[in-house]
């Protein structure tokens, strides 16, 4: 739930300033929230877990780049796939494996992301086509989403990621006119972007990487 409304800046601003309601909110991103949950949810249900969200962003001050980015690697991936399977839990780990053993031949690694009923691929766009498609016949793929770009973010050991991580970098990118698509939060994080906007979104990011050097050393 926390995904879609960061995904969305306007909503999310609201949220801050509490000037959205929470049932209407809830009604809205009811749909995308069955989708990511793969089963019911009911409209209280999500109002509570949209006040839970709100309470942990109010009044709370945007993380510095000097905080996040100090020391931080990115790198652009563009021709990138997502690619969104349909499962069972007994069906899990086969998929997985099957996936798993195509690594040695393929140049970019596939990354992969459990959802409760699916799973989801990020992958080079060429070598899905020519040869990871191939291994998932018989597989239901709900949707392919082709044209994308992909930026990963490795920070520093020494800084320590904090929930508004993901808040921080929708912003950022947003004042700039870029959507986020997917976010991956990790030790790794993964943005998913239209093609035409990762180099964009690289040099935004890789400005403020330097902007936090800069600011180390004044210090």
């Amino acid at each position: 739930m926390a995904s879609i409304i960061t995904h969305d800046p306007a909503v999310n601003e609201c949220l801050k300033q509490k000037i959205v309601n929470y049932h209407a909110l809830a009604a809205k991103i009811k749909p995308e929230v069955e989708r990511l949950a793969g089963k019911p949810a009911s409209v209280n249900t999500i109002v509570v877990a949209i006040t839970r969200f709100s309470g942990t962003i109010s009044g709370a001050s945007r993380p510095r780049p000097l905080d996040i980015l100090k020391g931080a690697r990115i790198t652009l991936v563009s021709d990138t796939v997502d690619v969104t399977i349909s499962v069972k839990k007994s069906e899990l780990f086969p998929i997985v494996k099957r996936i798993a053993e195509l690594s040695p031949d393929l140049a970019e690694p596939i990354h992969i992301f459990q959802l409760s009923s699916s799973i989801k691929l990020i992958a080079d766009e060429g070598e899905y086509n020519s040869l990871i498609r191939s291994s998932l016949d018989k597989i239901q793929i709900v949707r392919e989403t082709t044209k994308l770009s992909r930026l990963n973010i490795r920070l520093s050991p020494a800084v320590e990621t904090t929930p508004e991580f993901g808040l921080f970098l929708t912003e950022l990118l947003y004042r700039d006119g870029i959507k986020i698509r997917h976010t991956y939060i990790g030790e790794e994080t993964i943005l998913i972007l239209g093609r035409d906007e990762g180099p964009r979104a690289y040099e935004i990011l890789r400005r403020e990487i330097d902007r936090s050097k800069e600011a180390l050393v004044e210090q």
